[in-house]
């Protein structure tokens, strides 16, 4: 249900971000910042063989939406540069992990000293200009589940336990997700250097 849930949420109309200063701490919403998404095309029959061959029983969600969007971009601000989550094409998630893992092995990280989330996982997605990434277990006790593999703040706990659970925070409060994994997405209001905070989501302006 969540990924027909969050189908639903990425092709609704004219989706915007109420926005506030970054340093104002009344957080005053003064700025509406207007969004797009880039979605992909369904996936091939290759792309989906891949996701069932990487994640077996676990890839039902997954073929469920690469299905409808291999890959895709969401939260893209139209005045800027800004992007708010991007989900890999399914060829790309094995070069997009050794990358991962090249990253923190140039930071001076052993494998056996990387977070979690970079053992035994493919990664699937990442925050645009964070350095950071989604990805998914395939093997273990926690195989299936998301993490966040985040290079400033290693974490053992997953952040979600099914592809499902993880749409779902999407979904639920797509401002309060991307404040939740850094705050690195700040919308631009096209005329000054100030970054603009995403506060509060709205499929369509009132």
């Amino acid at each position: 249900m969540s990924v027909a849930n969050f189908l639903t949420h990425i092709k609704s109309q004219s989706p915007t971000f109420h926005c506030y200063a970054c340093g104002d701490k009344t957080e005053s919403l003064s700025l509406v910042a207007q969004l797009s998404h880039a979605l992909g095309s369904p996936a091939d029959l290759t792309a989906i063989q891949l996701i069932q061959e990487y994640l077996g029983p676990d890839a039902d969600c997954f073929i469920e939406l690469y299905s409808e969007h291999d890959g895709l971009t969401l939260y893209r601000d139209r005045r800027g540069d800004a992007e708010g989550l991007h989900l890999y094409n399914a060829e790309d998630w094995e070069p997009r992990t050794q990358e991962m893992k090249d990253g923190f092995s140039a930071m001076g990280f052993t494998p056996d000293e990387c977070p979690a989330g970079v053992i035994d996982s493919l990664a699937f997605a990442e925050i645009p200009h964070s350095g950071n990434y989604f990805t998914v277990k395939v093997s273990g006790s926690d195989r299936g589940s998301i993490f966040y593999a985040d290079h400033d703040d290693f974490t053992d706990t997953a952040f979600a336990q099914t592809l499902d659970e993880f749409l779902s925070r999407i979904v639920d409060d797509p401002a309060q997700f991307l404040y939740d994994v850094g705050c690195y997405t700040r919308y631009s209001d096209g005329k000054t250097p100030t970054q603009w905070i995403p506060k509060q989501f709205q499929a369509a302006p009132k």
